[in-house]
Formats: structure tokens, C-alpha cells, sequence
């Protein structure tokens, strides 16, 4: 009978076709008898009755068997045994035992296991209601105003991302094409930072609603540091640029009622 010292902290042992063990690892020294060589000094008579029914036929397919064993502190001890026959036809057994304590490790488990999928549910919930909150607040940075039945308002306020860009353009476009505006003001005094990907997205719509319109896009409060990245998407043949809202509404309402008279 052979020892070796193996890493795995649970007790392992090979066994010819007889029972007579052929080698053995630290925790099963310790936790066994196995002065005589033999598995019928370490496994009860009906466990041993058992074992040779249900798994002493060498084959591809482990087999997992519950065992009464006799250790060295009781004199028996129900153990959970894997059992996989190798090319030199011997039995590997692993002995897991099946004590309370492995039954509170595993309740614990469970316990944990039950926590952490109510915690990813909660999780999935509240990223839910975050992404809502977040459309909810890009759609109202960017805000369509209908001034008169000819000319509309879309302000918009913060950051320029692809996110905001994108929820703004789905409902501008809905809004636009259900009416006929010959001018679209976008007043940008309130920007704050620029997404590369969000003032693209921006471009695509001005060029979109000019495509699709024919109506005026004017370009209203321009700072200096956006002017210098549109001026990059060269939107002269797109856009109007103009100072201030007050300045265009003038010019507007002023024509439209020298028109009317």
C-alpha cells in the first residue's frame, strides 16, 4: 500500500478489484483505519454490500454513492464516495462527508445563492428605472416648441452625447414631418461638454430634417468652442448660423406681419 501526499483537502484513495487499497493521500490516513489494506476495514458491511452492487463494474462513467464509513473518531459516518475506474483498473474514491456541518455549509449556500439572485433582480430593477430616468431627462434636454404653425424651437440643454442625440431625434422628427415648419431653430446657448459620437449624431439629424423638409436649420448660440467642432463637419450648405433667439424671433415676426398687411 502506497502514500502520497495530495493537495486536495479531502480524503482520496485507490483500490484494486479485491479492495485491497493500493495507495492513499494525508486526509485519508488521518481520517481512516487503513492499517488492514483493505476497504472492509473502513466501510460498513451493508455499505460495502452496496458499493460492490452499484459500482464495482469498471466503466467510462463516474458513479456517486452515499456510504456508511468507520473513522477514526466515529465508528460510523455517513460519507459521500465518487467513484471513477481508471485504465489499470482501479476505483479512485473521493470521500466527501455527509455530516450537519457540510448540511449548514450547504443551507448557508443556498441561503446566499437565494440572496444574491433577489439582489441581481433588485439590480436589474433599478437599472431599469435608471435608464427610464435617464430618456426621460435627455428628452426633456432637448425639448420641441412649436412657436407658430411655420417655424419651431429645440433648444437644448447640457452635455451633447449620442445617448441625449439619439432620444431627441426620435421625437423631433415625429414632431417635424406631423407639421410644416419652413424654419427649425436649434438654440444652443445651453450646451455644455461635446461627445465626439453626440455631435455627430447632432449632424445627422440637422441633415436629415434639411433632407427631408426643405426647411430653414438655423443655428443659434454658438460658442466658440462647439464653432470650432461643427466647423469641422462643414454644415455651411445645411445651416444658417445666427447670434441670438431674440435676433431671429424679430426677424421672423416682423416679416410675417408686413406679409400679413
Amino acid at each position: 500500500m502506497q502514500y502520497f501526499n495530495h493537495a486536495l483537502p479531502l480524503a482520496f484513495l485507490k483500490a484494486d478489484r479485491n479492495g485491497k487499497i493500493v495507495s492513499y493521500s494525508t486526509i485519508a490516513r488521518e481520517r481512516f483505519d487503513l492499517s488492514g489494506g483493505h476497504l472492509k476495514g473502513i466501510i460498513d458491511e451493508e455499505s460495502i454490500e452496496k458499493l460492490i452492487q452499484y459500482s464495482w463494474e469498471p466503466g467510462v462513467d463516474p458513479v456517486k454513492l452515499e456510504l456508511n464509513m468507520k473513522t477514526r473518531e466515529l465508528p460510523l459516518c455517513l460519507f459521500e464516495v465518487h467513484i471513477q475506474w481508471d485504465s489499470e483498473d482501479h476505483a479512485n474514491m473521493l470521500f466527501l462527508p455527509k455530516d450537519s456541518s457540510n448540511e449548514g455549509l450547504m443551507d448557508k449556500l443556498m441561503q446566499l445563492q437565494h440572496r444574491l439572485t433577489s439582489t441581481d433582480f433588485e439590480l436589474l430593477e433599478k437599472k431599469e428605472e435608471l435608464e427610464q430616468v435617464l430618456t426621460r431627462l435627455n428628452q426633456l434636454s432637448g425639448p420641441f416648441i412649436p412657436l407658430s404653425e411655420t417655424l419651431c424651437l429645440i433648444p437644448l440643454f447640457g452635455d451633447i452625447t449620442a445617448d441625449k442625440i439619439n432620444v431627441i431625434s426620435e421625437s423631433c422628427l415625429k414632431a417635424v414631418f406631423a407639421g410644416e415648419y419652413d424654419e427649425i431653430l436649434f438654440d444652443l446657448t445651453a450646451v455644455g461638454e461635446i461627445e465626439g459620437k453626440g455631435i455627430e449624431k447632432f449632424t445627422q439629424l440637422i441633415k436629415t430634417l434639411n433632407f427631408m423638409t426643405g426647411s430653414i436649420i438655423k443655428l443659434i448660440g454658438i460658442k466658440p468652442n462647439l464653432a470650432e467642432v461643427l466647423n469641422n463637419y462643414k454644415l455651411d450648405e445645411w445651416v444658417q448660423i445666427d447670434q441670438s433667439l431674440k435676433q431671429v424671433l424679430n426677424v421672423y415676426f416682423n416679416r410675417n406681419e408686413l406679409g400679413a398687411s
